[in-house]
């Protein structure tokens, strides 16, 4: 055991080199791994096989062995010592090593996964759980690989405001994003068709703004929201799986549904009333007051719950989409201009930005806003999510700010694959014209799935599979990946394991 250690150690600190060709039951992995090199001979887990752990790793540990029973039906015995002659698998601690990295180690006897961190032991068991799913009932083959992330953004947004999605799905995407290595959930809470969270100082929120008017006939599925204690419950069950939530919070535009329970935030007073998405604007004129001081003390009321409950360094403010109809013609709004020396409205929309930001920087925490952000100029440590194209978020990394890419072109799920397919998914490049310099700004990329077309479950699963598969790979693996023939199989290679999953993916 101890010579397996110490060959394992000293594996994770080998430099890179180009990977073999993988075998068969290893073609199929995605994300493809930064380096597979095989082996002589194959692996056979069994019911008799145990999975060894110390106290570092035993959160991956129980992880894997709950997921080996309900995937693999592989009952196994978790010990802190292996018996002699069992096949083993061993998930242990290394001394350094990249956030999210992990060295696996298939022998004939045992199997092995190494990493510095939670999150890279954890991205281990995943390779394993692929591994295993594409060779059972067989043994799995003899490899080495050594892999970690690309990027550090890897993201999926869900939009539960224009429909309201239920705890238990959440908790399947997460695990599915799990599955492929994505690391970012970000939950599009509030909308004009809906407050889906719990703020206690604002009861009426989620009382009235989290449900439509009865008139409207919606399924009780489609509408509701979730409490303090659930979210930190969801929070827990992602963080556990190495993906982390980042709460949406809109503002100053896409406010209906908190105005609608709060009119006095709005220029024109109200009153107004939430619908479901097409039965009403798509984008409402009317947005939070800027030169109401009250709009200002609800915001950093919410926001301070929000930080309260979400661990993510990042919050998410929107910032998109914003009439300032509204603002033109309110005398409150006018006269914050006036004393705040802005020449326009988009420069009032800047002021609000950046106020905002200067209360969650004060919370120690950090803004992103979809690319409108940028107009009037952009708040000073704020993340931009560019999503009207790439330029947006290119003009953000000459400046000197980080991206998050997301654009319509590639990452809206809401299209249909007629306009984004799967391989158009896989072909984008978030540094695509980037200088080194900027290019060291991109977080990542995100999928985007907006909710008010398709609105069941099963319907979702389709809009996001199989294509956010080409999401995961391109947030994962080296740049010089982008086989599309060869992405093109192991997509096809992946399809039983989205059943198996029970995902009703697009046919």
């Amino acid at each position: 055991m101890q010579m397996c250690a110490s060959v394992c150690m000293g594996l994770l600190l080998i430099s890179h080199v180009a990977a073999a060709e993988p075998t068969e039951a290893s073609a199929g992995l995605i994300p493809k791994p930064v380096e597979l090199k095989p082996a002589a001979g194959t692996c056979q887990i069994t019911a008799k096989t145990v999975i060894q752990h110390d106290n570092n790793t035993a959160g991956a540990a129980r992880l894997l062995h709950a997921d080996l029973a309900t995937q693999a039906g592989l009952k196994l015995h978790l010990v802190t010592e292996a018996p002699n002659g069992a096949v083993c698998i061993r998930i242990q601690s290394a001394p350094v090593g990249k956030q999210g990295e992990y060295l696996l180690v298939v022998a004939p006897n045992s199997v092995t996964i190494q990493a510095a961190t939670p999150t890279g032991r954890f991205h281990g068991t995943r390779t394993l759980l692929q591994l295993l799913a594409a060779a059972s009932p067989g043994p799995i083959p003899c490899l080495q690989i050594r892999d970690y992330p690309r990027f550090r953004w890897r993201g999926l947004m869900l939009d539960c405001s224009r429909t309201f999605q239920s705890i238990a799905y959440i908790k399947k995407t997460i695990d599915r994003m799990a599955y492929y290595k994505m690391n970012t959930l970000h939950l599009h809470l509030t909308d004009d068709q809906g407050w889906r969270l719990e703020i206690r100082k604002y009861p009426e929120l989620t009382r009235k703004g989290a449900r439509f008017p009865a008139k409207w006939n919606e399924p009780a599925r489609h509408e509701g929201f979730y409490t303090q204690a659930q979210m930190k419950d969801l929070i827990a069950y992602a963080g556990a799986r190495g993906i982390t939530i980042v709460p949406e919070i809109e503002l100053p535009g896409h406010s209906l549904a908190a105005l609608a329970c709060y009119p006095k935030l709005s220029c024109g007073g109200g009153p107004f009333e939430i619908h479901p998405f097409f039965k009403g604007p798509g984008i409402h004129r009317e947005i939070y007051c800027a030169g109401n001081e009250q709009t200002f003390a609800f915001l950093e009321d919410v926001l301070a719950e929000v930080i309260e409950i979400f661990p993510s360094k990042t919050i998410h403010i929107g910032g998109d989409e914003a009439p300032k109809n509204s603002w033109k013609a309110c005398a409150k709004c006018q006269k914050r201009m006036a004393a705040e020396g802005l020449k326009n409205e988009h420069e009032l929309q800047s002021y609000f930005i950046k106020r905002i930001e200067k209360f969650v920087n004060s919370k120690g925490r950090q803004i992103i806003g979809w690319d409108e952000i940028l107009e009037g100029g952009l708040a000073p440590k704020a993340v931009v999510m560019s999503w009207r194209g790439t330029r947006g978020g290119a003009a953000a990394t000459e400046a000197g700010h980080d991206v998050v890419f997301s654009p319509t072109s590639h990452c809206y799920f809401d299209y249909t694959y007629k306009r984004i397919s799967t391989q158009r998914a896989y072909s984008f490049e978030p540094t695509a014209g980037l200088s080194d310099t900027q290019a060291a700004h991109v977080l990542g990329l995100q999928a985007n799935f907006w909710s008010h077309i398709d609105r069941e479950e099963p319907r979702v699963d389709a809009q996001l599979f199989p294509r956010l598969l080409g999401i995961a790979e391109r947030g994962w693996s080296p740049k010089t990946t982008t086989d599309a023939l060869d992405f093109a199989r192991r997509v096809k290679a992946q399809l039983p394991h989205l059943e198996r999953m029970g995902v009703a993916y697009h046919r």
